[in-house]
């Protein structure tokens, strides 16, 4: 137990690769554990937990800090540092700036390395759809892993629509992409939400809108062959009359999903999105209309062609 409401300790949960998961505070860790087992979805993956005790919460804080920032547990976030940011002098005096880390070596345990390898693969064509994936076997040997382990990458290629498992049989390529998913004639769209609102900073800038207006935002959820391949947010203001669209420009960027996108879309933890933000111009180049396209990075394909200058 705690000598003092104010001692606090440190805390480092790790897998059995010894790969950092999580790293906390808590002046009750014993509690803080069960807490994290009840509502973690990582907890099964716990196999080993180091306790380091400070004095005064406000030292365990700036340790905790520093750990995420140096060490990059797997499944700490950002909102784990916001609250103790303000504890650290140099974070309120200076702007903040992410610190380059040196990639030495991947640290993903191995069902997730087995299964980066495999993907790109798959996804490149190097490895049909139809065909057969390595044996259980063979992938024992090619990534020195336990049969445990190599099934824990196969059931990440499953949850991503990558490979599928036959009774009796091995373990297959396919596609996590709907038969449509090209089609949009095909595709069905549902509405989310609709409703005025004030926008995010980046949509205010595109349209120009003053500060304390608010505009009109609708949210689509878009399907193929009943399964959800796209989140459509369409921006515009309230007092413009829609103009001709001639264009648009798009912005791409990839990033984790939120929870609303990854409970949407039905997404595995390893799947990232796709974020195209996009501006609809007129012939003026006014933008009319401003929209942001979240997709499963696992389906979404971009192609674009541009002209080279021979000069």
């Amino acid at each position: 137990m705690p000598e003092s409401a104010e001692r606090t300790a440190l805390y480092r949960l790790y897998d059995a690769d010894d790969r950092l998961l999580y790293v906390g505070i808590s002046s009750a860790p014993k509690m803080r554990m069960k807490a994290h087992a009840a509502d973690k979805p990582w907890w099964p993956e716990v196999a080993t937990r180091d306790f380091e005790w400070f004095d005064t919460r406000e030292q365990a804080a700036e340790a905790e800090v520093e750990a995420i920032r140096q060490q990059q547990p797997l499944h700490n976030h950002t909102h784990n540092i916001s609250a103790v940011l303000a504890l650290l002098p140099a974070v309120r005096d200076e702007p903040l700036r992410p610190q380059p880390v040196a990639v030495s070596k991947d640290s993903r345990n191995v069902a997730q390395r087995m299964a980066a390898e495999i993907r790109p693969l798959i996804m490149a064509g190097d490895m049909p759809v139809g065909s057969r994936i390595p044996s259980t076997q063979h992938l024992i040997t090619q990534f020195r892993a336990s049969n445990v382990t190599v099934q824990r990458g196969l059931r990440i290629l499953k949850d991503e629509g990558f490979a599928v498992g036959r009774s009796g049989s091995a373990v297959y390529v396919t596609s996590p992409a709907p038969q449509h998913l090209d089609d949009e004639t095909q595709h069905v769209e549902s509405e989310i939400s609709s409703a005025e609102v004030a926008p995010p900073h980046r949509v205010a800038r595109a349209l120009t809108v003053r500060e304390g207006e608010r505009i009109h935002r609708q949210e689509m959820l878009v399907k193929a062959d009943g399964r959800p391949i796209r989140i459509v947010s369409t921006y515009r203001r309230l007092q413009d009359a829609l103009g001709v669209p001639a264009e648009t420009l798009d912005q791409v960027s990839v990033r984790p999903p939120t929870t609303a996108e990854l409970l949407a879309l039905q997404l595995s933890e390893e799947v990232p999105v796709m974020n195209v933000f996009r501006q609809v111009l007129d012939g003026d180049g006014q933008v009319l209309e401003v929209q942001s396209l979240i997709e499963p990075g696992n389906l979404c394909i971009r192609q674009y062609r541009t002209p080279i200058d021979p000069q």
